[in-house]
């Protein structure tokens, strides 16, 4: 078309050039010649633009082509990938079955297997060496100086079989002065009904205050020991059997919280009905001196907010009533204190207890109250010391608490087999155990304690603890027995006790 064009162009320009323009005038046929010229002229155009729509129909054909052969070339790319990539899978899966499944199939087949089941082991456990050089006795009580080993290993165990549902368990097993010995400490059901609240019921820590649920774990515990007002002469049980409510809520800024938990549990029971005697909760039904419940409650405000960079503050307050014997009331309550800025940790509590007692006897009132510091060195450096000396000094924290009880009375016979397994009539009280120093000291109806701490964090949940106890009892009490027999409280003799534990949270 375009060689048929041209050549129609140049058979036109000779004709031109060879004719000469007066024979145009004087011929009568030029008109004719002259048309026939313009309808060429016109013919080379039509064909003229038939052609340039022809070549960009082929132009644009022809990146059609470019763009698929490029998209053919990108795709063969990716099928060659693929392919190497699918080699490779075929071969390591050939592998893995030739292997065996490993830790990790293990598991993905475990949870499959489950399914929104989930079962977690957690726990502690501790080591402890204990000396403690006794003085003298406590009224005419025997008792033992020590230098001793001993071990404490607690489980717990948690099930998780949906959404809204949680079992925890712990146990506790202990080789301590007469051997091994175990215990369920907690076994709890939560339960989750909706946003807004937390149902538990089971054996769970009295959640009073923030001693026995919050502070006693032994690698949360600041102290290898408890302090007074939980220690063997509790001013509160340790422990229920019950059912809880719970919730929070913040209440203005970030970091301006306010708890509650709230409690109905079996009821109050004590060794004797005595004075003095030790708190048995929870209460075994068959040794139940009441068919009363106990009940109570915990609540907690956080007033300072995240921002305000003035730390972390806790207020709480907690009560624990019910009746014992006979309708006879028990009615406790306490205020408690955190405090976190920085390094810097503060904690501490007072607790008071009343409990009607039948006749000849009057009442028994106890108070009991500690107060403890700590610090973390991780910013302190010591001068002209290397950084992996420091880095060493950065893990220490030393501590100090002051603990104290107040009673009328102690029950002679509690400090039988307080601690350990019992071995009938064997003086178990004054004798070391896991995370007790034995020291007669400790019973005395006005016991007061100095410990003095020094904690090394080899990690957030591994820490070697030491502690130096320093007992300064006051004069005063009577001691009673089961029976009702009593003699009034001798001089207690001041004591020391050193207690050393590797504690491993897990």
């Amino acid at each position: 078309m375009v060689g048929k064009f041209l050549g129609r162009v140049v058979l036109l320009a000779a004709l031109i050039l060879v004719m000469p323009i007066s024979s145009w005038s004087a011929d009568s046929d030029s008109a004719s010649t002259l048309r026939e010229i313009k309808k060429e002229i016109r013919e080379l155009a039509a064909d003229r633009e038939r052609a340039q729509e022809k070549i960009q129909r082929l132009e644009k054909r022809v990146e059609q082509l470019e763009g698929e052969n490029a998209q053919i070339k990108a795709t063969n790319a990716q099928i060659k990938t693929e392919t190497v990539q699918t080699t490779e899978e075929v071969k390591t899966l050939s592998q893995a079955v030739e292997q065996g499944p490993g830790p990790e199939g293990m598991a993905r087949a475990f949870k499959g297997y489950l399914g929104s089941h989930t079962f977690t082991l957690t726990g502690a456990a501790g080591f402890d060496f204990i000396a403690d050089q006794q003085s003298g006795a406590l009224d005419s009580i025997s008792h033992a100086t020590q230098n001793s080993f001993f071990l404490d290993f607690e489980p717990m165990l948690l099930y998780r079989p949906n959404d809204w549902m949680l079992f925890e368990g712990v146990l506790s097993a202990t080789f301590g002065n007469a051997g091994t010995g175990t215990d369920l400490s907690s076994a709890i059901f939560y339960l989750f009904p909706c946003d807004y609240m937390t149902i538990i019921g089971g054996l769970f820590d009295l959640p009073f205050g923030d001693w026995y649920e919050d502070q006693s774990p032994m690698w949360v515990n600041r102290f290898v020991s408890a302090p007074l007002p939980y220690g063997v002469e509790p001013v509160v049980p340790p422990a229920e059997l019950g059912l809880q409510a719970r919730n929070g809520m913040q209440w203005g800024s970030v970091g301006q919280d306010f708890d509650y938990t709230v409690w109905l549990g079996q009821g109050p029971g004590y060794s004797a009905n005595v004075p003095g005697a030790v708190s048995s909760s929870p209460v075994a039904i068959a040794s139940k001196q009441t068919n009363g419940k106990s009940f109570g409650g915990r609540f907690r405000v956080y007033p300072l907010p995240l921002d305000s960079d003035l730390g972390r503050l806790e207020i709480g307050v907690s009560s624990y009533d019910g009746k014992w014997l006979n309708g006879k009331w028990l009615t406790s309550w306490g205020v408690d204190f955190a405090y976190l800025m920085g390094s810097l940790q503060a904690r501490g509590e007072w607790v008071q207890s009343y409990r009607q007692m039948p006749a000849p006897y009057k009442q028994d009132n106890r108070q009991g109250w500690y107060v403890q510091l700590g610090y973390f060195l991780n910013d302190f450096n010591l001068p002209g010391v290397p950084d992996e000396i420091n880095n060493y000094v950065h893990r220490f924290e030393p501590l100090v608490r002051y603990s104290g009880v107040n009673q009328h009375f102690v029950d002679t016979d509690d400090i039988v087999a307080t601690t350990g397994v019992g071995q009938g009539g064997t003086q178990m009280g004054l004798i070391p155990d896991f995370g007790l120093s034995g020291s007669p000291a400790l019973f005395a109806p006005h016991s007061r304690e100095v410990a003095l701490g020094l904690d090394y964090w080899i990690a957030p949940s591994i820490v070697w603890q030491n502690e130096f106890d320093i007992e300064l009892p006051r004069a005063g009490g009577t001691f009673i027995n089961g029976a009702g027999m009593t003699s009034p409280v001798g001089s207690v003799s001041n004591d020391h006790a050193f207690l050393s534990q590797f504690t491993i949270g897990f």
